[in-house]
This record gives structure tokens, C-alpha cells and sequence, in this order.
């Protein structure tokens, strides 16, 4: 956030994180944060701008808490498999806020058409079925408030934030085990967004060309 610019003096506190994970508009997550990685001890910079300009840099040194026997190596795994986590959360958040934009793309389309254009309606219905399967094993989407998640299993964003938060809990190197849960989560998003580009490469990529040539509005999509 800005420093506050009001007369007199101003204090800055920083958390010593990097930026949070991308949200969601009213996300609930279960055990998971979309905090960002705490960066490692070392030499840092300090900048003011005013207006966008520069106008001080003051140099610091961050240092470990003595009481800790951590190391410099294992602080970094820590902040690499954080950040690196906190990407694929934000690249997961970035695919959910895409399928409900394409959703509401296509249902505002479908209300549109005809009744001799069942064909066109139907074609968007299924394409609304695919985004919404997807959408479903990336978030669950019956969370509603914090205690909803004890009658709904979470999904792959809240089972990747939670794994995230884990690792974030303490000052020390991510186990083996946290590695191979990352796999096992990553890999299963990645077959997610896969299945969501063959949605727009096939699916809509076809509904486009008839909607086209029938000289009707098109789906916009977002490259990857």
C-alpha cells in the first residue's frame, strides 16, 4: 500500500512479503492463504518515489532471527517453493475468473437467440457444461461462508493454499512430502487448464465460426 502523505511524521511497517496470490471476489478458502513468500535474509533497498519519481534510496540488511539454526539455503527453498506456489494459485485464480467471464459471455449470448436457433442454444449449453466441470475441480463453488467448507470438500486452489500455508508456517526448508504434494496438486491443475484450452480451441473456436458467419457477436477468449 502507499505510504499515508499526511503532515508530520508517517511510519511504514513492512510485512517482509512479497505481493499475495491473485483472488477472487468473495473467496473462501479452508486452512489456505494467498500471502505472499517472505523473502529471504540478505541485502535490500528501500526506495521513495513521489509522484512516480524517485527521490531517496536508502540500502538494509535483513537478518535471521539468532535463535534460528536455518540456513541460507534452506530459507531459499522456502521462498522458491513459495513463490512458486503462490504463481500457480494466481495462474489457477487467473483460469476461474476467465470461466465465468466466458460463461457470461454465452448465456448473455444464448438469451439472445431464437427459437429456430435450438441448434446454436444447445451448442452453448454444452459449452457452459464443460467451463462449469472445470471450473468445479478448480474451486468449490457451494462455499458460501467459512463453515461451508466442513459440509463441501475443498478443491485444488484450497488444497494448493493450504499446502502453501503449511510450508509458510515455520522457518525451515519444505519437506519431501510438501514437494510431492505440490506435483500431485500442480499436475492435476494443469490438466484442468488444459481442459479449459481445449474448450476455447475447439468448442468455442467452432461456435465463433457460426456465430460469425451468421454475422452475430463472437466469444472473446484470453491467450495463454
Amino acid at each position: 500500500p502507499p505510504l499515508p502523505a499526511e503532515a508530520g511524521l508517517n511510519r511504514f511497517v513492512w510485512n517482509l512479503r512479497l505481493p499475495n496470490a491473485t483472488g477472487l471476489p468473495g473467496l473462501i478458502m479452508w486452512g489456505g492463504s494467498l500471502a505472499g513468500p517472505r523473502v529471504v535474509p540478505g541485502n535490500y533497498q528501500v526506495r521513495l518515489s513521489v509522484d512516480g519519481k524517485p527521490v531517496g534510496t536508502e540500502s538494509f540488511v535483513l537478518s535471521k532471527d539468532p535463535r534460528l539454526g536455518t540456513s541460507q539455503e534452506d530459507f531459499q527453498k522456502q521462498f522458491d517453493f513459495l513463490s512458486k506456489a503462490n504463481s500457480k494459485l494466481s495462474e489457477t485464480h487467473a483460469a476461474i475468473l476467465e470461466i465465468r467471464d466466458l460463461r457470461k459471455q454465452i448465456e448473455d449470448l444464448s438469451a439472445k437467440l431464437k427459437p429456430e436457433q435450438k441448434d446454436l442454444k444447445d451448442k452453448a449449453a454444452d459449452i457452459v457444461k464443460k467451463l462449469t466441470a472445470v471450473e468445479e475441480e478448480l474451486i468449490q463453488t457451494k462455499i458460501r461462508s467459512s463453515q461451508d467448507a466442513l459440509n463441501f470438500p475443498i478443491r485444488l486452489n484450497n488444497k494448493l493454499a493450504a499446502l502453501k500455508s503449511s510450508v509458510d508456517g515455520g522457518d525451515y526448508a519444505p519437506t519431501a512430502q510438501a514437494y510431492d504434494v505440490y506435483n500431485d496438486l500442480s499436475g492435476r491443475i494443469d490438466a484442468q487448464l488444459g481442459a479449459l484450452a481445449k474448450i476455447k480451441s475447439e468448442d468455442i473456436a467452432y461456435f465463433n465460426k457460426v456465430f460469425n458467419e451468421k454475422g452475430l457477436p463472437v466469444i472473446v477468449t484470453k491467450s495463454r
